[in-house]
């Protein structure tokens, strides 16, 4: 008797099925394929994450210089017309830790008289209330957000917030006989955030040679 071989529907003649089995191991992912498509996906989500934070300092960086510049034009309109900047009336007492600020405030932001201290045409900015500050009596170094009361009443001291929620620092150089080396902008006035770390590393004045900071000023 003749055994005559069939072929199967892919025209192997085999009965086995080792080499259907073969091209279905073929279509799947080893388990080193997988680990390396998970590491492509790791590096790439750190490079992303990076881009992400580096455009983010970039902009509070940009958004700090803004407010620094809008600032600086107001404090140039008061002393076209008052002669002075604010804060000449102020001493300077330890330079880390003073801030003129809500003299500037004031005399910038603030009510002309007789119900405020602003100059004669003031306000000569306007600032976003929902930065605008006081300090938090019931919390040793912290601030809160202005409520409406305190913002029309000129003996409650008002910060501004930069962008990383520290408080700008303002101090007058040009009336202070002594000029101090601290001193930035001896001719006019030091006005600054902290920057990105929060410390106050303008107060110690221009940084030495090989030194940097992160303070973002107008000089």
């Amino acid at each position: 008797m003749i055994f005559k071989l069939i072929p199967n529907c892919s025209g192997d003649s085999s009965f086995d099925g080792t080499h259907s089995n073969e091209r279905r191991r073929d279509v799947g992912f080893t388990l080193i394929e997988l680990m390396i498509v998970v590491a492509i996906i790791a590096v790439l989500s750190t490079l992303v994450t990076k881009m992400i934070q580096q455009a983010m300092r970039k902009a509070e960086e940009a958004q700090a210089a803004n407010d620094i510049s809008s600032l600086k034009n107001a404090l140039e309109m008061y002393n076209r017309d008052e002669g002075v900047y604010p804060g000449w009336n102020l001493q300077v007492g330890d330079p880390e830790d003073f801030n003129g600020f809500p003299a500037m405030y004031e005399n910038i932001a603030g009510e002309r008289p007789p119900q405020g201290r602003g100059g004669k045409n003031s306000p000569y900015i306007e600032l976003d209330t929902g930065m605008i500050v006081i300090v938090d009596e019931d919390f040793d170094d912290e601030y809160k957000v202005v409520g409406r009361d305190d913002l029309y009443d000129p003996d409650v001291e008002k910060f501004y917030f930069d962008p990383w929620k520290s408080p700008y620092i303002y101090r007058e150089n040009k009336s202070k006989r002594v000029k101090e080396d601290w001193m930035i902008r001896r001719s006019g006035y030091d006005l600054w955030s902290a920057g990105r770390d929060g410390e106050n590393e303008a107060c110690f004045g221009i940084p030495e040679e090989g030194e940097e900071y992160d303070d973002i000023g107008n000089w």
